[in-house]
């Protein structure tokens, strides 16, 4: 009989992290004199609790008489152990002849456990399901390790992190955790040397070995300790970023990041806008191409390793890509950094040059000049693609098979005011026509802009509707066309488009994303 452990089982039923862990954690540390992850600590967390539990049975069946066998002879005022009674002690007080039919003779003991409770047991039964001597070490799944990470791992990872993250004598950085008393003193003349170092490597970014070579940190025998040390002063000081992506340890200065990469660019800045129409998603759904959009909450998540897009004004102007839900799995990551510098390789000519993900605020940065060389306008489509290597991604567009097209193109009056016109432009990349505005006098636009504040969206969307309509023959408004078409002017998810289109009185619905002005609004 292997070992029935009910009250272990239910402990990873329930599994939190209790004083006793963390004694145990804050000595293990102490023992391998090491960083370790969360992972690694969960690990050690349960072994060290089976074995405790082990230890604690063991001590419960020593010396308190018999384990109780229904295959076996019982003594009046005998002491017995019973494993299917959670390790019970009892004590045999009256025994007695047993009567079944079915079954070969046998007698009936009387048993008095410790806390009063009596029960009557058969015994001398040849056949029974417990007459197997208990194994306690067993193939009991509640002292299987690695049953126990099979079916827990990613909830109990969750509650260590957090339990570990509460306790104030434990540190963490780039994943891995270590008792803040036992840290290598790391003082301000080091850090004030990796300043330096850091504007020589123009902000960076380099890795901590390479920086504790260079400030001769490299000398103590303990490295993994020095360099978990150095890197968690490095996180408490302002003055250096973490950039690396998940698995790798990249420091930068932060003084000598790309404003736009500290600061939200103007263009990608967003004032929410209710929607309070349930349909919204529905029509999203007919939206052409991939819409990638860092603010539509209703945007489906992607986990091809190549995604399609077409670029959006706003990104378009600021050298940026959204980081929505169809497109930021091909980005590295990070568990902590805000922030995460990698490089874009263009799979045309092989040109390499620095990308940065910036996580919160859902954005790439880096892309102006790319954009530029390739002669992109908005609208135009970009593939963007995982590559083998750790920290680059590959980008590519793809060349058009015109050289002039009839596009819509934005013009700003000597008042500011906004007209769209049919007109034709050079073109030298693919483009989304849904999406695509050409834009001659960038200048212009960016003094709109500045007073997008001044705007009211609902003035904005039947202005911009009104524009659209007569670029058409029959006067309808195409719901994508008007998306594109709005973030000319302002910062604006489809959600919202979508939501004036299908709620306007002044807009009728001609079904699919089609919309008409009504008579009078024209």
């Amino acid at each position: 009989m292997v070992l029935s452990n009910i009250s272990l089982k239910n402990t990873w039923d329930n599994f939190q992290l209790n004083d006793a862990d963390i004694e145990y954690i804050y000595a293990y540390l102490l023992e391998k004199e090491t960083p370790l992850t969360a992972s690694e600590l969960l690990e050690a967390v349960i072994i060290n609790r089976i074995k405790k539990e082990k230890e604690l049975i063991i001590k419960k069946t020593h010396g308190k008489g018999r384990i109780f066998l229904p295959k076996d002879s019982y003594e009046l005022k005998e002491e017995l152990v019973f494993p299917a009674f959670g390790w019970k002690n009892g004590k045999v007080i009256e025994i007695r002849e047993g009567f079944n039919p079915e079954l070969e003779d046998f007698k009936v003991i009387k048993v008095q456990f410790d806390n009063g409770e009596i029960k009557e047991l058969a015994c001398e039964l040849t056949e029974h399901v417990l007459n197997t001597p208990v194994d306690l070490i067993g193939e009991d799944p509640a002292f299987d390790k690695e049953r126990i990470l099979a079916e827990h791992q990613a909830d109990f990872l969750e509650r260590i992190e957090t339990a570990l993250s509460q306790n104030d004598d434990l540190v963490q950085i780039a994943g891995a955790w270590f008792p803040r008393a036992l840290l290598v003193d790391i003082n301000g003349g080091y850090l004030n040397l990796i300043e330096a170092i850091l504007e020589e490597a123009n902000g960076g970014p380099l890795t901590t070995k390479d920086l504790m070579q260079q400030i001769e940190l490299n000398t103590i025998d303990n490295q993994k300790l020095a360099e978990f040390s150095l890197n968690l002063a490095m996180q408490e000081d302002e003055r250096y970023d973490e950039v690396g992506p998940s698995g790798e340890v990249l420091w930068y200065l932060h003084s000598m990041e790309p404003e736009d990469v500290k600061k939200v660019p103007l263009f990608l800045q967003y004032k929410e806008i209710p929607v309070n129409n349930l349909e919204v998603k529905k029509y999203l759904d007919l939206f052409e191409g991939t819409i990638a959009d860092e603010l539509e909450a209703n945007e489906p998540k992607n986990s091809n390793p190549s995604v399609t897009i077409s670029l959006l004004y706003p990104h378009w102007r600021a050298g940026t890509l959204p980081l929505s839900n169809t497109i930021a799995h091909v980005f590295p990551t990070a568990l902590e950094s805000p922030r995460v510098r990698f490089s874009f390789r263009d799979e045309d000519t092989d040109e390499v040059f620095n990308g940065w993900v910036v996580r919160k605020q859902g954005y790439v940065y880096g892309l102006h000049d790319w954009f530029e060389k390739k002669g992109l306008i908005p609208g135009s489509l970009i593939t963007v693609q995982k590559t083998s290597k750790l920290g680059e991604i590959l980008i590519r567009s793809e060349k058009s098979r015109q050289n002039k097209e009839w596009i819509k193109t934005v013009l700003v009056g000597a008042d500011k005011g906004i007209v769209f016109a049919m007109l034709k432009h050079p073109i030298e990349a693919s483009f989304n026509e849904r999406m695509s505005i050409a834009v001659p006098d960038v200048e212009a636009l960016d003094t709109v802009w500045k007073e997008r504040e001044k705007f009211n969206p609902e003035k904005i969307f039947l202005q911009i509707g009104r524009e659209l309509a007569k670029l058409n023959p029959q006067g309808h408004i195409h719901a994508q066309e008007m998306y594109a078409a709005v973030n000319v002017i302002f910062r604006c998810p489809p959600s919202p488009v979508l939501n004036f289109l299908l709620t306007s009185p002044a807009i009728q619905h001609l079904g699919d994303l089609y919309f008409h002005l009504k008579e009078g609004e024209g």
